[in-house]
């Protein structure tokens, strides 16, 4: 395993992943409430992990029938995280009222069927995992190890996030705290979209 690699995938994959979205505060309120934490949690990291696979399973078989593709994709890859970076700063300053979205469900079947509908009928999703990630992973020497890494990403935020929602409560209602979350967010995305543009013949 190429420890490069792996790393960034941690990065990458970890900063996609924060934000406030109806995923993420789905986890949360159950979090809050301890209800089915386990069941919520595994069922987004796997979920994640099921989509970064074929992201990257389905770009490495794009470059393998037309290789000289693979310098636009890591192109298209760093526009969009510049293009990410930017509008997750354009929003730094959004007020975000967490209590109005939290909405605790405590029955099993209903937790079910709102996990995978928040998960595949969300098509930021998609653009995170399978397009943007798996783009982004044609970027490295290792794509397994990068895959690793986005997937580790996952498993440890959404169980930090549902298993440490009441020590972690006066952070995630506070607006500042995600003033400087997104602004950082955004930050190293404009970097790495950057990066990938300018050495795209570098990896």
């Amino acid at each position: 395993m190429y420890i490069y690699d792996f790393i960034q995938g941690l990065i990458i994959g970890g900063t996609l992943i924060i934000a406030i979205g109806p995923q993420n505060l789905f986890v949360i309120q159950q979090g809050l409430k301890k209800s089915y934490v386990f069941t919520v949690t595994l069922f987004c990291s796997l979920s994640d992990s099921l989509l970064i696979v074929t992201g990257i399973y389905l770009s490495n078989y794009i470059v393998q029938i037309n290789p000289s593709i693979i310098g636009i994709i890591k192109v298209l890859g760093g526009i969009w995280l510049i293009f990410y970076g930017l509008n997750k700063i354009r929003k730094i300053n959004q007020i975000k009222d967490i209590n109005k979205e939290l909405n605790i469900i405590n029955e099993y079947g209903k937790v079910l069927i709102t996990l995978f509908l928040i998960t595949y009928a969300n098509p930021h999703v998609y653009l995170d995992t399978i397009i943007l990630l798996g783009s982004l992973s044609t970027n490295f020497n290792d794509q397994l190890s990068f895959g690793v890494g986005a997937i580790s990403a996952s498993f440890l935020f959404f169980f930090s996030l549902g298993y440490m929602s009441k020590f972690l409560s006066n952070y995630i209602y506070s607006n500042k705290t995600w003033f400087w979350i997104d602004l950082t967010i955004g930050l190293l995305m404009i970097s790495y979209g950057i990066y990938f543009i300018i050495f795209k013949e570098s990896f």
